[in-house]
């Protein structure tokens, strides 16, 4: 019995000492972030994932500020991610190319050189022959308007959006593919494609622009350099 009663004790300092290693709170740190550049309701947006369930934060309007409370190395993270955001305005080329994508029955033509980099990841949708419906280039910063015209009659339209370090993505905001259709005064812009893009610098995105008609589609193909 007395064996018994000594063995319950020592279960029950373990416990006892389990319980307040469980039960010791980390500490807590505050720090006040204010924006040169951006805004930070856009910031808090963004670091919003990096907080932890014990943090908080409050948008201060009147000096563009952000304060947030977190365990210290939270707020180290949040710290590199908001030094990175609040910068000025930074340039990006955009890297445009319009590709019909068909599925041949046989005797697919050759693959024009120029499509060879991407006729690999459309031959996973089991497209097989490749056209070329014009590039171009075109370079802007965050929150510029951008517009490319092909000689095809094809149009794109969008608005650069600003870099978000914690995704690592640059918006391509309000993206519109158009073509331009018709003879003469009859001549109009058919949209095809409206959609916001996040784009990965140096990372080439396929989007398919309109659907399938017959065995062919239209793809978009973007890539983004900072």
């Amino acid at each position: 019995m007395k064996r018994f009663s000594m063995l319950s004790l020592i279960v029950l300092m373990s416990c006892g000492a389990a319980l307040a290693d469980a039960g010791e709170a980390r500490p807590l740190s505050v720090r006040t972030f204010q924006f040169k550049h951006k805004e930070a309701d856009r910031a808090a947006a963004i670091i919003k994932p990096l907080i932890s369930g014990e943090g908080s934060m409050s948008i201060q309007p009147a000096t563009n500020a952000l304060v947030v409370t977190d365990h210290p190395d939270n707020l180290q993270q949040v710290a590199a991610v908001l030094a990175e955001f609040d910068a000025p305005p930074r340039p990006v080329t955009l890297s445009f190319r319009l590709v019909g994508a068909s599925r041949a029955a046989s005797n697919a033509p050759p693959v024009p050189e120029e499509l060879r980099d991407v006729a690999s990841k459309l031959s996973m949708l089991k497209f097989n022959a490749f056209e070329n419906l014009g590039e171009a280039n075109v370079q802007g910063r965050e929150g510029e308007p951008g517009l490319i015209e092909l000689p095809s009659g094809y149009r794109a339209e969008f608005q650069f959006g600003e870099y978000d370090p914690a995704s690592h993505t640059i918006k391509l905001n309000n993206f519109r593919v158009s073509k331009l259709q018709g003879s003469g005064r009859d001549q109009q812009l058919v949209q095809l494609y409206n959609a916001t893009l996040n784009v990965k610098p140096g990372q080439t995105l396929i989007v398919g622009a309109s659907k399938p008609q017959g065995n062919r589609s239209l793809m978009i193909v973007v890539l983004a350099r900072r």
